[in-house]
């Protein structure tokens, strides 16, 4: 089952680390380039995006292609 976290969070874009790694955290999502599905940055539940670039379970999520997200702020509505 799909969730659209953009129903229940605002998004704002943040800036990556200055190692050029991308941030992580209770607030912190992700969103494909490719398909423009939102992650969270720290899923505790089995999820991925639908091209498959963001998957994600466990805490951690795994990025196949790194330049195509952008790390993003969320905050309920």
């Amino acid at each position: 089952m799909k969730v659209d976290l953009r129903k229940i969070y605002r998004f704002e874009p943040i800036p990556s680390q200055p190692d050029g790694s991308l941030p992580k955290g209770g607030d912190v999502y992700y969103e494909c380039g490719g398909c423009k599905e939102v992650v969270s940055s720290v899923s505790h539940i089995k999820v991925s995006c639908s091209c498959g670039n963001l998957v994600g379970g466990g805490g951690t999520v795994e990025i196949k292609s790194p330049d195509q997200v952008t790390p993003l702020r969320g905050k309920l509505k």
